[in-house]
């Protein structure tokens, strides 16, 4: 077992991929959307039919009951598989009937965090989402306030869930319906068979802690996170590898409407993995079909963009704060996450020719890293 300080908050995370890739509907794996001039997807439909899956397991979690104007927070679910053999999942679907803010849903061993399954206090079992990753792994974060959608690989590509696990998830609900709620999460896990499992792959993240969004205004904020040195010690090699990323979620609360995502080459061009506008509600997860490959990219940079139309600052934080994450799956065998460090502060870059004020982060030097793959 080891304990893993990734993905801190990966309470989470659209639409596109690299010139030479297919161009996806989050969370569909349809081909949809119109390309930019850079070759980049522009924004597609966010609807969709959802996957048929051929092999799956289901799980209706209970109920949750949250009053008018009610909040729901540090509250756990959890459903133990009682798998003899692996499980290789290539696909997650939920579905909730409303309220349901966002979700984040990790796998590890059924005697972690042990106790009766259903909804618990996740203080009451010493639960943290650190200690949930390092335990096991990640295997799905839901879009924020999102009723529906599907996460899914291309062929072959799997989340690895061991023998004897238990699911368990850190649920956030709000009620502004105006009427008492008590709604449901349905889970459902679509699955392959061993001899057709192709790759075995690794969430990785990005997340920017030191967003200060002005008020009154729309401004972006980016953070850019150098991986060559970290795939450089976790792997043991020379030069940085290449590796291919194959699922994208991005995640903000009400005030986002923008993220990008892209490789940065050693030059410092970048490649853009996936860029869009979104409004809360929107399914912000894509299936990147066929992956997009980094092609020796040394580097990722992720920029989050916000209409504040409050007259108060909004900082990293749930509630009425924000969040600037990209959350997602690659192959090559490192998990990381990119982060500020204790030195890193905002830089101003003044304002674009649409009059939003632009933000860079000064450095990620809290990245971390370790193997992958498992």
């Amino acid at each position: 077992m080891r304990t893993l300080s990734v993905f801190l908050v990966f309470a989470c995370f659209a639409v596109g991929c690299g010139s030479s890739q297919a161009v996806t509907d989050p969370g569909t794996g349809a081909t949809g959307g119109e390309r930019g001039p850079d070759g980049a997807a522009g924004q597609g439909g966010f609807g969709g039919q959802p996957e048929t899956f051929i092999k799956s397991l289901s799980h209706v979690f209970p109920p949750v009951f949250v009053d008018v104007n009610g909040e729901v927070a540090d509250v756990c679910q959890s459903w133990t598989l009682d798998n003899d053999e692996p499980i290789y999942v290539n696909a997650v679907r939920q579905t909730n009937e409303g309220g349901w803010h966002h979700s984040n849903w990790t796998f590890g061993p059924e005697n972690v965090f042990d106790g009766p399954d259903g909804t618990w206090d996740c203080a009451e079992r010493d639960y943290s989402l650190q200690f949930a990753v390092g335990a096991g792994g990640v295997l799905f974060a839901q879009s924020t306030q999102a009723f529906e959608e599907t996460q899914s690989f291309s062929e072959g590509a799997v989340l690895v869930i061991p023998p004897r696990s238990r699911i368990v998830g850190n649920i956030h609900l709000l009620n502004v319906s105006g009427r008492p709620i008590e709604n449901s999460l349905a889970m459902e896990l679509g699955l392959i068979e061993e001899q057709d499992v192709k790759v075995r792959l690794s969430p990785v993240g990005l997340f920017n802690q030191r967003i200060a969004i002005d008020p009154l205004s729309e401004s972006r904020f980016s953070i850019d996170c150098d991986l060559e040195d970290i795939y450089r010690r976790v792997l043991g090699v020379d030069e940085m590898p290449t590796y291919n990323i194959y699922y994208v979620l991005g995640h903000y609360h009400a005030w986002g409407n923008y993220l990008k995502l892209s490789f940065v080459d050693l030059d410092g061009s970048e490649r853009t993995i996936v860029e869009y506008d979104s409004t809360p509600g929107d399914v912000l997860g894509v299936k990147v079909d066929p992956p997009m490959s980094s092609n020796g990219a040394t580097g990722m940079r992720l920029t989050c963009g916000y209409y504040n139309d409050s007259d108060r600052v909004k900082y990293w934080g749930i509630g009425d704060q924000e969040m600037c994450a990209f959350f997602g799956y690659v192959d090559g065998g490192v998990t990381f996450q990119g982060q500020p460090g204790p030195g890193d502060g905002l830089v101003p870059l003044g304002e674009d020719e649409e009059g939003r004020h632009l933000y860079d982060l000064s450095g990620c030097n809290g990245l971390i890293g370790i193997p992958g793959g498992r």
